[in-house]
């Protein structure tokens, strides 16, 4: 695997719509508290999304904004959350998707953020 310069990584995490059961929901929270407590200094941002029944879609239709509910297309995985944070490489950040996506119905999608401001 080719390790890119370090930096900021999103890790964009998707479940299938259904629900895990209670050991599979322990083991999947269990990689959270450890990726949060393990990379803290590094976290810029962790967010939980609500469902995504509850998304809505602004696309621009014509000359004008369309506003319509729920998720912009048919898939079978949601967007559930996202961490944002630092590592050494997309090694590293690898690692660290692989400790919050511990079971079947997960996927975690690593990308190198390019900041176009920063605070």
């Amino acid at each position: 695997m080719t390790t890119h310069d370090e930096g900021t990584y999103a890790l964009l995490i998707y479940r299938t719509d259904q629900g895990l059961d209670a050991e599979d929901e322990a083991r999947a929270l269990a990689g959270h508290r450890e990726l949060q407590a393990t990379a803290r200094a590094d976290l810029h941002a962790v967010a939980k999304l609500d469902r995504a029944h509850t998304a809505h879609t602004v696309r621009v239709r014509g000359a004008a904004h369309a506003v319509t509910d729920g998720p912009h297309a048919e898939v079978k995985e949601w967007l559930v959350g996202f961490y944002l944070l630092d590592c050494t490489g997309l090694d590293q950040a690898i690692e660290r998707a692989q400790t919050i996506c511990p079971v079947a119905g997960h996927a975690v999608e690593v990308r190198r953020v390019d900041w176009r401001w920063k605070p």
